[in-house]
Parts: C-alpha cells; structure tokens; sequence
C-alpha cells in the first residue's frame, strides 16, 4: 500500500547548524571550554569550528581534577586556536591548584593579550594572593576594555598604560593608596570599578574624571582566617580609623558597603543619582558613633540623589538619628530600597520622614534567624507627622523571608497603609522558607490578613507574589 505524503515522516532539522557559524561561536562561547571542543565529534563542519572561538571560558573549580590535566587541557585549545582575536577570556580556578600554575597562567595572561583581547578575567578567589599579576599586564593594551581580577596580588609599576579601559573590577587582597592612585592616572576612559578590598590600615582615596560607576566593600580578615564579610561583623584593628575620600565629578552611581569609614568624604560628586550605602555590623557596633558620624558625613553631600539604598545596619543608625533630628531631608529622592528586618518597623517608619517626594518603597526582608520576633498587633509610633509624610508614595514591593511564628510584618505593612493614602500598588514575595505544601495556605492566611486592613488609599492593589 502506498504511503500519503502526509504520512512521510520529514527528517529532523538541525537549526543550530543552520545559523551562521559567527552566531554559533557566540552562544557556545557562554560554555566552559571543555564542553564546547566536545562539540568537534558533531559533524564534519563542527569538527574545527572549536579552534577560532572568540571566547576562551576556562572554568576549573572541581577538586578533582589535577594541576597537570588543567595545563594539558588550557595548552592543548591554546595551540590549536585559529581565531583572529580574542573578545573574551576567562581562567576560574579552585585555590588548591593556584600554586602549581603561577608560571602557566603567565603564559595564558601573555597569549590572550597578544590576541587583542577585549574582556579578561582571572578568577582565583580563595587562594590568597598566591598569584601576582605580571608587570606586561600593565603595558600597552589597547584592546583591553574590560579587567576583572580576583584573588590575585598586585605589583603596580609606575607607568600602567590601560588607555582604553573602561571596567574594572579588583577583589580580595590589599591594595594601598599608592597603587590606588597609578591604577586610576593609568585608566583614563575608566567608567567602572568594583574595588572589594581588605582593610590596609591606610587611608583611601578615589580621584577620576571619567567614572560614572564606583562600588567599594572594605573588609577585614580576623585571626581565624575569615574575612568580615563572612562573619558579618568589623572585628578590631585599624578598620574604624581609616578615611574615605572620592573626588569624581561624573559619577553617577555609588555603592559603598562591609566596613565603615572613620571619614567618608565626597569632595564632588555633582553627577550622582544612584547611592547604596550598605555598611554592616553586629550588635557591638550598629548604632555607635563611628556609623553615625560617617552617615552624618556622607548625607548632606548626596540631597541630590534620585535613588537611595540602605543596609540593615544603616537604617538602624538613620532611625536613631532621625529621632534626635540629625538627618537633613532628601528632596529629590524617589526611589528608596531597605535591605532590613521588618521587625524593626518602627526604626523605618521614622526614617520615612526624610524622603517627601519618595514614589517607590522597596523592602528586602533579610533572613535573620538571630532575630526575635514580636507579635505586635500595631506599630507604637507617636510621633507627629507632617501631612505630607508618604503623599507622593505610589508603589510599595516587599520581600519577605518568613519564619513559622514570625508575624512581624503586619504592623508596618498596617502603618503603610494607613498613611500612604495615594498607594496605587502593593506587591508582597514571600521566599521559600517553609516547606512548599505549607505555603498556600500561609499565603491565603496573610492576604487575608492583610486585605482586612484599613487602608487610606481605595485604590490601591494588593498583590501576592512567587518570590
């Protein structure tokens, strides 16, 4: 019998073949190498499609595997490579083989700049320095427009000649003024940095024309090896002393976070709409006169931010300050997000005082299993309120980690309510802390909760997320 055509089974399209091998190279360049030469068995025409690959992603965080099978591997694409130029390269590294590879990671460095490459990465987190960025890293690379550089150490010469780059990213180890300054007077087109740096005991200063994008964490290591990013708190030494000074007229984003300065100075920072202040500290240091008196330094400079973000700690601090009339408002501020505990409502309801044009209140719940939660039914707050106090607030999104017993947010979400009286959105997310077959039915408990509060605002939706 003969077979319809339309019962003829068409062959299956390989797509992927079909798209132009530049498109090919582009989306198997996010592969880690190893991976994409596996690709060469696939046909004839992917057989040395591997070998001119614009992006080299070298990832070897396994400890399994051997310093020498890592050489063999790295050295072998290396010498079969037949691309025109290297957009991206990057070599991740587990510590525990760092050592044995100082020498060959040089070689590595030398062949992707040799190459024109555009993006470096030398990922080596973990294994304290061990590594030294060598000095022809510093010279002439014009290509070079992207550098990120974890875990290694630094030997700066006098003259670095990065006239083209424009991000830079530096983490984990110590990096004294002196070099500070030669990095910077060497990057002239330099737009972004990322500096995660341990405490040197000296002061900072950050001086450029060209940035528009600045994020510092200063962090120390204690006795035990551990950083105070990991333990969460500031620990002793010179960390409390040191003093920050930017100076960057075109800045337009700021992050500063970890541990604070004893003097954070913003000399000019004319162009700024977007700060994060994110210092933190345990119970021995939230409140002392080293955070106030760095908030209070750092405030009156940014009254003409558009966007402000605080840790837990600072609105800790912020709120206590603002009780004693410390804080000058921010008229310009319209977007504010807290990374805090919503039991401290009370602190952050305060606090809402000096933001009058605010039309966007974000809320990160943190997930403090250290914290005791209050079964208030209100928030206490006596204080009395201009009646301007949250008239420009339209949308409000809350994330929340919940605990079992932890009502702690329904009084300051029945603040806000009652107060923001133009409210047209309120978004709630809960994160996954109890088990999943348990959440539908917190979840109908707390709108329901909520959808019973009085509320200022008619219009205003109350919405429930999947974080």
């Amino acid at each position: 019998m003969k077979k319809s055509k339309s019962s003829v089974r068409e062959p299956t399209r390989d797509r992927l073949s079909e798209l132009p091998d530049s498109l090919i190279l582009k989306i198997l360049g996010l592969l880690p190498m190893k991976d994409f030469v596996r690709t060469s068995i696939l046909s004839k025409r992917w057989e040395n499609l591997w070998a001119t690959i614009p992006c080299l992603n070298f990832d070897y965080l396994t400890r399994e595997i051997s310093p020498e099978r890592v050489r063999n591997i790295v050295n072998g694409v290396l010498r079969f490579w037949r691309g025109t130029k290297i957009v991206k390269f990057k070599i991740h590294l587990s510590s525990e083989i760092v050592e044995s590879l100082v020498s060959d990671i040089d070689v590595w460095l030398r062949f992707a700049k040799e190459n024109e490459v555009e993006v470096l990465c030398v990922d080596l987190m973990n294994s304290d320095g061990i590594y030294c960025v060598p000095q022809f890293l510093f010279s002439s690379c014009p290509s070079l427009k992207v550098l990120v550089l974890r875990g290694c150490s630094l030997c700066v010469p006098e003259n670095v000649q990065w006239n083209n780059l424009r991000s830079l990213t530096i983490d984990g180890y110590r990096l004294t003024p002196h070099l500070m300054a030669k990095v910077l007077s060497g990057s002239p087109q330099l737009e972004v940095f990322i500096l995660h740096v341990m405490e040197s005991g000296e002061n900072l200063r950050i001086q450029s024309s060209s940035l528009k994008m600045l994020c510092i964490e200063k962090f120390v290591y204690g006795d035990d090896g551990e950083s105070s990013m990991d333990k969460g708190y500031a620990g002793d030494g010179p960390s409390m002393n040191t003093e920050l000074a930017i100076c960057t007229p075109n800045l337009g984003t700021l992050e500063l976070s970890g541990i604070s300065y004893s003097k954070c100075s913003l000399l000019n920072v004319s162009s700024l709409t977007h700060a994060t202040i994110g210092f933190y500290g345990d119970d021995l240091f939230t409140g002392t006169d080293v955070h106030e008196e760095t908030l209070r330094q750092i405030f009156p400079t940014i009254q003409h931010v558009e966007s402000v973000t605080l840790s837990d700690c600072c609105i800790k601090v912020l709120g206590a300050m603002e009780k004693k009339h410390l804080l000058s408002p921010l008229p310009n501020v319209k977007f504010l997000k807290l990374n805090g505990i919503l039991s401290e409502g009370e602190e952050i309801a305060g606090l809402l005082e000096i933001f009058p044009e605010l039309k966007m209140l974000v809320i990160e719940d943190e997930d403090d299993e250290r914290c005791e939660y209050h079964h208030r039914e209100s928030l206490v707050f006596e204080r009395n309120l201009p009646k301007s106090f949250l008239l420009q607030l339209r949308t409000v999104e809350v994330t929340w980690c919940w605990h079992e017993g932890d009502n702690s947010i329904f009084p300051f979400i029945q603040f806000l309510l009652k107060y923001a009286s133009k409210l047209e959105k309120m978004v709630f997310r809960l994160k996954g802390i109890m088990p999943p077959e348990q959440q539908p039915e917190y979840w109908f408990w707390g709108s329901q909760k909520v959808l019973k509060m009085p509320k200022s605002s008619r219009t205003a939706d109350i919405i429930f997320r999947e974080y």
